[in-house]
Formats: C-alpha cells, sequence, structure tokens
C-alpha cells in the first residue's frame, strides 16, 4: 500500500462556496507516513460522476480515501453508490441505528426514518467510529484487493476518525514505521520560492522528499526520508543543515501553531497578555482563545475599531488622534499602553492598520499596519505592510502580531 487516492464530493465544493481543507490535511498525514498521494479528485452529489471517481481512484492507487455524502438527506448517495460499485447490498447494523436513536433523544431533537441512511453500510464493511457525529465511516476491500476508506465530510469530524482510526490502522497494515522517518518546520519570513532557493544546495539522496506546504500566512517544510536503518543516520544529518540555512526563520515544528506557541511561552515566565485590536476585528484574540488553557495567561481583549472607542476604553488621547492619524506608531502605542494598563496584564498589544479594500492613501496605502508592544522590558513599534485581499491583511497581521509575541517573550 504504497500510493493513495483522496476522493472529495459535495456540491459546494466544486462550486467554490466551501474550500476542500479535506483533502489537504488527509495528503499531509498520509505523506507523512511514507504514502505517495497520486492523486485528488472533487466530484459533485451525482451517482454517476462518483461512479467515475470511484473507479479511477482504484486504478491508481492501493488506497483510497473519500469524505462526505455520509448524511441523512437526499443528496448524501456516497454509502450507496459505493455498495453499487462493489456490487454489494446495504445492511442495516442495528447497533448503530440504536446508538443514533440514543443520541438524538438525548439531545432532545427529533428522530426521523432517513436518519438510518447512517447506519446503512455495503456488506462486509468495518466500521470507523465518529467521536464527534452521528455518521460512522467504513473500510472496506474492492473486488481487486485495494482499500477504500470513507469518513465524514465534517472537517472536525474527519479528522478525528483520522487520529484515532484511520492512521493507526495505515500504520499497522503497512508495518513499515521504523523505514520512515520525517519531521516538519514551521516556518515564518521567508516565501515559498525564496526558501526553495535557499535549499538548493543540499543534496537529497533517493529515498528523501522535501515538501512544501504555503497555507497563507504559514509556510512549512516536510522533510521524510524511506529507508532502512541507515535512513535515520541520513535522515538526523539531512535535518541538522536544513536547520543551519534557515534556523532564523524556524518558529516550531509538527503540528504546532502560533498561537499554541506563544500561549506556552507565556505560560511558562508566568506573564499575562492582553489585546486591543483595530484592523484585526478581534481575530488575534480569536486565535489566542482557541487554545485550552488559554485563560491561564490571557486577561482580556478590546476591539476599538472607531477613533471613540480607542479614546474612551484605552485612554488614547485625542490630540495625538488628530495629530497623527489612527494608523500610526504613536497611535499603535498609545492602544499596547492603554490595554496593559487598564487590565494590569504584563504585556500589551496594539494593533492599527488599514485592511481595505478601501481607506488607503499614497502615504499610507492599503494593508499598511502598525503594532506596538507594551512590556516590562520597554515599549516598541512596528510598521509591517501586507499584499491581498481585507482577508490576507487581516490574517498576515495577525501571523506577525504572534510572530513578535514569540520573539519578544524568547
Amino acid at each position: 500500500m504504497d500510493k493513495a487516492v483522496i476522493l472529495s464530493t459535495g456540491d459546494e465544493l466544486i462550486t467554490g462556496r466551501v474550500v476542500d481543507t479535506n483533502s489537504s490535511f488527509i495528503a499531509d498525514k498520509l505523506i507523512a507516513l511514507g504514502l505517495g498521494v497520486v492523486a485528488i479528485l472533487k466530484v459533485g452529489d451525482d451517482k454517476e460522476r462518483l461512479l467515475w471517481a470511484l473507479q479511477h481512484g482504484v486504478e491508481i492507487g492501493e488506497l483510497v480515501i473519500g469524505t462526505g455524502g455520509l448524511g441523512p438527506t437526499v443528496d448524501d448517495l456516497t454509502t450507496k453508490t459505493v455498495a453499487e460499485f462493489l456490487g454489494q447490498e446495504l445492511e442495516l447494523h442495528t447497533d448503530v441505528a440504536e446508538a443514533l436513536k440514543r443520541r438524538f433523544e438525548s439531545r432532545g431533537r427529533p428522530w426521523t426514518q432517513n436518519n438510518l441512511k447512517q447506519a446503512r453500510f455495503p456488506e462486509g464493511a468495518w466500521l470507523i467510529p465518529n467521536p464527534q457525529g452521528t455518521a460512522p465511516g467504513f473500510r472496506i476491500r474492492t473486488r481487486g484487493q485495494k482499500w477504500l476508506i470513507w469518513l465524514s465530510g465534517v472537517p472536525i469530524e474527519m479528522m478525528e476518525m483520522m487520529h484515532q482510526s484511520v492512521l493507526p490502522w495505515i500504520k499497522q497494515e503497512r508495518k513499515v514505521d521504523a523505514e520512515i522517518s520525517a519531521c516538519t518546520f514551521k516556518i515564518y519570513g521567508l516565501t515559498e520560492s525564496k526558501l526553495d532557493e535557499i535549499l538548493k544546495p543540499i543534496d537529497l539522496p533517493e529515498g528523501v522528499r522535501l515538501s512544501f506546504r504555503a497555507h497563507y500566512p504559514d509556510l512549512s517544510l516536510r522533510l521524510t526520508v524511506k529507508g532502512g536503518k541507515e535512513s535515520i543516520e541520513i535522515f538526523q544529518g539531512l535535518r541538522n543543515r536544513i536547520q543551519e540555512f534557515i534556523q532564523p526563520y524556524i518558529y516550531g515544528d509538527g503540528d504546532e501553531t502560533l498561537e499554541e506557541i506563544v500561549g506556552e511561552l507565556l505560560r511558562k515566565k508566568g506573564w499575562t497578555l492582553a489585546l486591543a485590536e483595530s484592523c484585526t476585528g478581534g481575530y488575534i484574540s480569536h486565535r489566542i482563545t482557541s487554545v485550552p488553557g488559554c485563560s491561564d495567561y490571557f486577561k482580556t481583549a478590546a476591539v476599538v475599531y472607531s477613533n471613540e472607542a480607542k479614546i474612551d476604553l484605552l485612554g488614547v488621547k485625542k490630540s495625538m488622534l488628530e495629530q497623527y492619524g489612527p494608523v500610526s506608531r504613536e497611535i499603535a502605542l498609545q492602544m499596547a499602553q492603554g490595554i496593559r494598563r487598564q487590565s494590569g496584564a504584563s504585556l500589551g498589544l496594539g494593533v492599527t492598520g488599514i485592511a481595505g479594500p478601501t481607506g488607503g492613501s499614497p502615504e499610507l496605502p492599503v494593508g499598511t499596519v502598525w503594532i506596538g508592544m507594551a512590556q516590562p522590558q520597554g515599549d516598541e513599534t512596528r510598521c509591517f505592510h501586507f499584499q491581498g485581499d481585507r482577508g490576507r491583511v487581516i490574517q498576515g497581521a495577525s501571523q506577525a502580531a504572534l510572530h513578535w509575541l514569540r520573539t519578544a517573550l524568547l
């Protein structure tokens, strides 16, 4: 089982209403285990197109992992279509049906007969539990002795099913854990092309793969080495060499996020944080509070979009706003000092800028962001310039703020 195909279904994916994050997540996890992802197929809620995708998937891969279409509604066609593709009937799993009924009752939700669709599976399928949702997945052999796995299309449900059931099964099935070494570098301050250029002098022997993943505003680099016991030494040597080239730009490894790293650093120092956000609209606070246990170090946040809010809530001086304007070094610093003073936090951060698409000028173009930091070592400000639409400016500003927090805490 060396080649994998990922199959995503749903009209919302091919119309562009929903971004397919499932495929990138699954591909990342499979590559880390040494599988080659040879294709990612996306089709709408259409039986004939799904049959086409299944046929092509098993032709070019030994493992096909699909997502979506396991729900109770009329457009949830997956299970029935897979059974038809395999030439099998659907069978009702009464234990799953009873569990579904109990779950609905415990939540006070009405039970309808169409929910039984989620308890019917192709004959001979092994069920994959869904800890986060109602619809289990399944794993089954095809007639050509390929493996077909189907998971929920809801990202949080799919991730749990992958972590708890699918990935451990793949490891056991392939029995090559000792032959694969892998690590992931999380990077800030480099573009994908610049990173590639920096690493060009490194020769990669056979069995070694460097995978770049740019998911704005994040960038990661994965090193994977296949082989016998001697590959471990090769892996360690290459990892050290890569670190020599890009160490100043590495902020973490594995699946760590900047908000998790910042939170752990705050906890270790015994410091607390407060945020004053204008152009980012609370997005940095959202990232900080998405980490469990953040109440240990996160005090408060203020979204101060208007000048009046900056004055009333943070004590920003009206005369300073009139003299320098809301997007300036002076106001970013006053915001940081104000939120630190009001909250009693160890560290205050203020962010003000022009997210666009309007509001810019030749002197202050769209994408200009000032960040102020008030901390025990002294107060400081930095100016950043981001490209792209409003969402990208906000994302870029949040990443810059968190990365600066990380370096300050270090």
